[in-house]
């Protein structure tokens, strides 16, 4: 889909569509001498010939307004009302040149594509209906929705053809930003680990907890004395790991609990802890592997930093060729805003 800052840039908070009415088309998009079919007094801009109407303005910030409240549950602030006309003005001229440039270019979307893109956002719901309750939410009809998605997905295609194709960055560039940026390559000490976990968690009282105690303490005694520490998992630990014998796989400090990770970075490869007590009961803990803090070489980081940048790129170059667009068409705002 569009880029996020380009999105931005074209419809600001046009997010509930609307069908555009306008003058008789052109021979030639840019010419300005359309025949018009709606009264200039019900105008709010004329892009190269093309009207906006008042209609589809008014729709659109009300629809706008409405979605706020729904959103916050409270009046839409009366005082925000003259910016968000400008922001769905300014949106409207600029998707008009662009479906202007469109037609003009012979552009189009595929059926093919289009289905596609809406398979991939219906599955982001388990079934229609929560997909239409979704819509509605957001104050759209399919419809309304159907035909934004085709209007997108059109100027995506003219954006992608017209200023990205072939985009692409120097070599010097990428070492340059992994060079002026090394907090971002800095890869924490990580470990791997497995544990056993008793818990306690349903224990009613103190007795019931030194039972339990008994237990760890005796796990601990068998594999101190040469049982196999991931059997022993399979067999009395009491979470899901068990069926893996106890594997936590790989995590940096931070995602367990205190008591456990001081005492998990604290131990040696193939070291086994004494009993370390959480909230969720008690555990053994055994460390696999450790790595030691790093910096990821310029070889694994530069796939991610070619396509960090070429993002930014690629929306910087979006926003420029857009506003190329605009500053070449011919506008008349025929409204004042109060």
């Amino acid at each position: 889909m569009l880029y996020v800052a380009l999105a931005a840039l074209i419809t600001g908070p046009l997010l509930a569509g609307g069908n555009r009415e306008r003058d008789a088309e052109p021979t030639e998009p840019d010419t300005a001498a359309a025949t018009e079919v709606v009264p200039e007094e019900e105008l709010v801009a004329r892009v190269n010939g093309h009207g906006i109407t008042r209609t589809e303005f008014d729709v659109l910030v009300q629809s706008n307004v409405e979605q706020y409240e729904r959103q916050s549950n409270q009046p839409f602030p009366e005082e925000q009302r003259m910016p968000l006309q400008q922001q769905v003005l300014e949106g409207l001229i600029t998707r008009t040149v662009l479906e202007m440039e469109i037609e003009s270019l012979g552009l189009s979307v595929s059926q093919e594509r289009y289905e596609r893109t809406m398979a991939e956002f219906k599955s982001q719901f388990p079934d229609e209906n929560a997909y239409r309750q979704a819509l509605a939410q957001q104050g759209f009809t399919e419809e309304r929705f159907e035909n934004e998605l085709r209007r997108q997905l059109s100027i995506e295609n003219l954006i992608t053809t017209q200023a990205l194709e072939g985009l692409s960055l120097e070599e010097a560039e990428l070492r340059e930003f992994y060079q002026d940026n090394p907090e971002y390559f800095q890869r924490p000490e990580q470990i791997t680990a497995r544990h056993i976990i008793l818990t306690t968690q349903n224990a009613e009282d103190e007795a019931e907890r030194n039972v339990i105690r008994a237990r760890i303490d005796d796990i601990r005694e068998r594999i101190q004395a040469g049982e196999d520490f991931a059997e022993m998992a399979r067999e009395y630990s009491e979470d899901g790991s068990a069926s893996q014998g106890g594997r936590l796989g790989t995590f940096g400090r931070g995602q367990m609990v205190p008591e456990f990770e001081e005492v998990a970075f604290s131990l040696e490869v193939g070291e086994l802890s004494t009993v370390v007590e959480t909230r969720f009961g008690y555990h053994l803990v055994q460390v696999t592997e450790k790595t030691p803090e790093q910096t990821v070489p310029f070889e694994d980081a530069r796939d991610n930093i070619e396509e960090f940048l070429l993002e930014d790129t690629r929306n910087q170059v979006a926003q420029e060729y857009v506003m190329d667009l605009r500053e070449s068409a011919q506008v008349e705002r025929l409204i004042t805003l109060e």
